[in-house]
């Protein structure tokens, strides 16, 4: 509702002020309930909490991994630092993408090793031997 504007000079009485602060109160409370979003994060090791989204931070980085001659069966080595932390260690998720298209590509598996607040470990096993060019999706979520 619109409270119109006084003319100059115009006595200002109580309904007038109640109307006022009527409407200061209404605005107050459909701006504080739209403003707190809460997420909830379950890392398996702390449980979950229940956080505003704005204490959340996302972490999404693409590492590439190539190799010539890959062999079956075999592992490359990646990490990601985290700068700055998380409070906690972070829930984190990681996917291949075969770039080159060639079938040791499309035959391989990506494995997190280790996560903590500050780095996430993890390998590339080959499941075929080959030329391998692969980008490792990582996308980390937690609480700052």
């Amino acid at each position: 509702m619109k409270i119109p504007v006084p003319q100059r000079g115009q006595p200002l009485d109580v309904e007038y002020i109640y109307r006022i602060i009527e409407q200061l109160n209404t605005l107050t409370n459909l701006v504080s309930t739209n403003t707190t979003v809460l997420s909830t994060v379950d890392n398996g090791i702390v449980g979950q909490k229940d956080v505003t989204t704005n204490n959340l931070r996302f972490v999404a980085i693409t590492k590439n991994i190539k190799k010539d001659a890959a062999v079956a069966n075999q592992t490359q080595d990646w990490f990601i630092d985290f700068s700055p932390q998380f409070l906690y260690a972070p829930v984190v998720t990681a996917t291949a993408v075969n770039k080159s298209g060639s079938t040791a590509g499309n035959n391989l598996s990506v494995i997190i090793k280790n996560i903590s607040t500050s780095r996430v470990d993890g390998a590339v096993r080959f499941g075929d031997s080959g030329n391998i060019d692969v980008n490792v999706n990582i996308i980390a979520i937690g609480t700052t």
